[in-house]
């Protein structure tokens, strides 16, 4: 076991097969036994899933070695595998089966990306690269809805969005698709780069740039630069779709070749919305204007700042070529990723918003303003946890938050675990009053307090960085034991 993910190389339907020689070359490797009859078609990461699989990936982790299953792969029925040529257990492993044929590359993760490379270049897709701060997952799954009306198209998975899920993307994309759409993801300088140079996306979208991993990148500027990695790796031939209303968006248009677009509500969008209106349940409705058109939408789904995602995925979707109408039905049909604002009714009358894939400052003042737009009339409550990797000023970005819900009218607090507690602190200090500010150890402290206080017709969100675990309070809310537990604890 190495990895969750699977996948097989060049499409869901007709295989093209590759010679181990031209595996090795494409990811400058060398292959052990010369094999001139061994082809690959379909290739594994994951020894629990290799059934009709000829090669596996070693991949190695900070918390995990595939190279210590590689026993497991060969019994499993691999033709071949890729190993880190400098590691002992890739080393005795091929003691042990000399006969075995492995490539040997100096970094099995690199390898796997430039195997993606080689594949791309024959693909014939008009490929398109999301990154940004927040929205990139919803963008992306707007667009892919538009696309769908009138082409086939090969798209990131959730957020397939780091150097494996990329590629992950690339194997999935078959002769049929005429459009492959991914997220791009960084956790370091470069990260964007590098999968722009697998993936050489002729348009780009850069949905914002915000306070995010600032532990890891250290200051805004650096957040900014690492993003216009997409900019700069576009073509000549290229278009990026810029935020207009975005700061940043003007050094970042300076430093492409690419045609620029701007969509928003700052000076030069060529994309905008007018007349927006926040109906039943915080869902949005607005005009869509674009060049020689403007379309009436109404999404599907809760939240203001979904428009903002699904006005760049009308934009970069026109530009491709999607008609007005197309636009219109893919953004009114779409369905975005699970735990992004995803609402369920629950049997005892109140609704669970579960916004708890990930958190940053933007995206917790973007969920606080859809509770109070969700909720109307009714109670609010926010179960909110901590927000992962913003560095040394991770203390007052919690603070704001807590603030920010005081001023939206929240009526009750749960924070969740130790990072959150500023958060219950700044709503105090915002004026919400002490009584309505529950601190909790843990999840199950948090679960045993709304057993206590949530009543039929509460409006409740639960959002969090993902590393948190804050869905399984959103999971224990939306289950029949929660309720029969919460009958039981008001008795």
């Amino acid at each position: 076991m190495t990895d969750r993910y699977s996948w097989s190389a060049y499409g869901r339907c007709e295989v093209r097969k590759i010679s181990l020689d031209q595996i090795a070359k494409a990811m400058g490797g060398t292959v052990s036994v010369s094999s001139p009859d061994c082809v690959v078609s379909r290739v594994g990461i994951d020894t629990r899933n290799l059934a009709g699989r000829d090669m596996f990936f070693a991949l190695k982790g900070p918390r995990y070695d595939g190279h210590a299953f590689l026993c497991d792969a060969l019994r499993a029925g691999v033709k071949a595998a890729v190993v880190n040529a400098r590691n002992h257990l890739a080393y005795e492993f091929r003691a042990k089966n000399p006969g075995f044929p492995v490539v040997l590359v100096k970094d099995t993760t690199k390898a796997l990306g430039d195997l993606a490379a080689f594949v791309r270049e024959g693909l014939n897709v008009n490929a398109v690269s999301i990154t940004g701060t927040t929205g990139k997952t919803c963008t992306k799954d707007f667009l892919v809805s538009i696309l769908l009306e009138d082409r086939s198209v090969c798209a990131s998975e959730d957020n397939q969005n780091n150097e494996i899920g990329v590629p992950l993307t690339i194997f999935r994309a078959n002769k049929k698709d005429s459009a492959l759409v991914t997220e791009l993801g960084a956790r370091h300088p470069g990260d964007i780069k590098r999968l722009v140079e697998i993936v050489k996306p002729g348009a780009g979208i850069i949905t914002n740039v915000g306070p995010g991993h600032l532990k890891l990148f250290k200051t805004m500027e650096i957040v900014a630069e690492t993003k216009a990695e997409l900019a700069v790796g576009l073509p000549e031939d290229g278009d990026l779709f810029l935020n207009a209303g975005d700061p940043s968006s003007v050094d970042i248009a300076r430093k492409t070749r690419a045609r620029v677009t701007r969509f928003g509500r700052g000076r030069g969008a060529a994309y905008r919305v007018d007349k927006v209106r926040v109906g039943e349940r915080g869902k949005c409705a607005f005009e869509l204007c674009g060049p020689g058109f403007r379309i009436d939408v109404s999404l599907p789904l809760v939240g203001r700042h979904q428009v903002q995602n699904a006005l760049a995925a009308a934009a970069c979707a026109h530009v491709l070529g999607s008609k007005p109408q197309a636009i219109k039905k893919g953004l009114q049909g779409a369905s975005i990723a699970r735990m992004r604002t995803e609402c369920v009714e629950c049997a005892d009358g109140y609704l669970v918003i579960n916004d708890a894939y990930n958190a940053n400052p933007p995206s917790m003042e973007s969920a606080l303003r859809t509770i109070g737009d969700v909720g109307g009339a009714r109670r609010t409550i926010a179960v909110l946890g901590g927000m992962a990797e913003l560095g040394p000023s991770s203390r007052e970005f919690h603070v704001e938050v807590g603030r920010k819900a005081a001023e939206l009218d929240v009526d009750l607090l749960v924070a969740v675990g130790k990072m959150a507690r500023p958060i219950a602190s700044g709503a105090v200090e915002g004026g919400m009053p002490k009584g309505s500010v529950f601190r909790c150890d843990d999840v199950m402290e948090a679960l045993d307090t709304l057993k206590c206080i949530v009543e039929p017709r509460d409006v409740i969100l639960v959002k969090a960085s993902r590393v948190f675990g804050l869905e399984s309070i959103s999971n224990q809310l939306t289950s029949r034991a929660f309720i029969r537990d919460k009958l039981a604890a008001n008795v």
